[in-house]
């Protein structure tokens, strides 16, 4: 796997949880926000957070930023929307299709492309179409996450033991 696109991902998830969280504090800020608008904001900027740790333990090479990136990827990938829910998240670049069917009954397929962060998170929507897409950077991201393997083989981590401390604590029977 190229480094080049796991930095790539890790980018994308830092500059995503960072303009993410701004652009919600500075919206809760500027709204008059009641009290449900006030959870789901904390809700969404959590989520912003949690993308921004991704990027970075990623680009450290970590364990735990790939599993955190793969669930950030997870997030991104489905892109629904009814009257019940409406869910959507991009992180850093994103670009999708859709369907969604109106309320006429009128079939609509498209095309989107999202720069920086972007989300919709509301429930009890009246008259939002019923609609599905799909994330196609998460999806291939998804792939190389899964794929990727960080090396923890490195001298700056003292839990990883050296092949000749490994070797030193094997048993030795005497034949």
């Amino acid at each position: 796997m190229s480094k080049f696109w796991i930095r790539l991902i890790a980018i994308l998830e830092i500059v995503g949880g960072v303009c993410g969280i701004g652009f919600v504090v500075w919206g809760l800020v500027t709204a008059k926000s009641n009290g449900q608008a006030l959870i789901f904001g904390l809700i969404v900027a959590a989520v912003y957070l949690f993308s921004f740790l991704a990027g970075v333990s990623l680009w450290s090479g970590r364990a735990f930023g790939r599993i955190a990136s793969i669930i950030i990827q997870a997030i991104q990938l489905p892109k629904y929307t009814s009257q019940l829910l409406v869910f959507m998240f991009s992180f850093g670049f994103d670009a999708y299709v859709y369907g969604i069917l109106t309320n006429n009954a009128q079939p609509i397929f498209g095309f989107e492309v999202k720069f920086l962060a972007f989300n919709q998170l509301l429930t009890n929507v009246a008259d939002a179409p019923a609609g599905f897409g799909f994330s196609i950077p998460a999806c291939a991201f998804l792939a190389m996450l899964i794929k990727y393997r960080p090396n923890h083989t490195t001298a700056e981590d003292p839990s990883v033991p050296t092949e000749e401390a490994a070797h030193a604590t094997q048993k030795y029977e005497p034949t």
